[in-house]
């Protein structure tokens, strides 16, 4: 269990620093070695590389991220978001 937690808090710390930030730059057409030079917080590029390849199989079992949300409006003019394809 111990080991477990280690693993979890380490990914954690992990997305929090840079994650979303390399997300970000490959959507913008960063390569991985491009990326490592960007970044602030010290990262191995078999991590930068790891994190491209899961969010590239998180996006194909999305439907390739051509979503978009618009607003709906429900009964008695509550507002919300409603997510569809593009």
């Amino acid at each position: 269990m111990n080991k477990e937690f280690k693993n979890a808090l380490e990914n954690f710390a992990f997305d929090a620093a840079c994650g979303r930030a390399i997300r970000h730059l490959h959507d913008i057409g960063m390569s991985a070695e491009e990326i490592e030079k960007q970044l602030d917080f010290p990262a191995p590029l078999s991590r930068i590389e790891a994190e491209i390849a899961a969010y590239e199989e998180e996006k194909a079992e999305n439907g390739g991220g051509v979503y978009k949300y618009e607003r709906v409006y429900g009964k008695y003019g509550r507002t919300y978001f409603k997510r569809v394809k593009k």
